[in-house]
């Protein structure tokens, strides 16, 4: 068997423990649950919940792409660079398994099975940013009450970062209503005392 053979069987075997220790059971939500983390109802009319999302937007980094007052419609983007993954312990013994495997090998070897290599020596991998996309739609949901409803669809993330983002986002909502009728409410309080 060549150099070549054993370290590709070895580099086969490597991803196959990764793949198989790092996979996790995500189990898909039904559409019902996924529309229930994504949607919230407010007590405020749909023109102050679009520009409170406006605001959360920009607050969480994301540039604004579409705004269509019209159809109650915001997009937004956002670019984020890749996180490094932190390693497991045993991610991280296996590395180091792969690596004492890999200098014995070397060492070991008479060198003359894979002289005929030819190429640059070495590869670079290389890991983009990536896009982060949010839709947006408010609707009202009563003609005689301020009372709108709100849905946010997110792209471009794993689970875990979609459940953070909701998270983040529908936070920031409410504390930018809750500012605003406060301070609607002590504007109207400091309008008494004038008077």
């Amino acid at each position: 068997m060549s150099k070549r053979q054993v370290f590709s069987l070895f580099v086969a075997f490597n991803f196959l423990l990764v793949s198989c220790s790092s996979s996790s059971s995500s189990k898909k939500k039904t559409v019902a649950a996924q529309r229930a983390v994504e949607t919230r109802e407010y007590a405020v009319d749909t023109k102050s919940l679009m520009q409170s999302s406006i605001g959360t937007f920009q607050d969480l980094g994301f540039t604004i792409d579409t705004i269509s007052e019209e159809f109650g419609l915001i997009t937004a983007s956002k670019v984020e660079k890749p996180k490094k993954k932190k390693k497991s312990d045993a991610e991280k013994a296996l590395s180091a398994l792969a690596i004492v495997a890999v200098l014995w090998w070397v060492i070991n070897s008479d060198g003359d099975d894979d002289k005929k290599s030819s190429g640059s020596g070495g590869t670079t991998t290389v890991v983009k940013d990536y896009k982060l996309t949010a839709t947006l739609t408010v609707k009202a949901i009563s003609e005689t009450e301020p009372l709108s409803s709100l849905r946010v669809n997110f792209g471009g993330g794993k689970r875990e970062r979609s459940m953070q983002f909701f998270k983040e986002f529908f936070t920031a909502i409410d504390k930018s209503l809750f500012l605003d009728d406060n301070l609607d409410q002590a504007q109207e309080i400091d309008l008494e005392i004038d008077n």
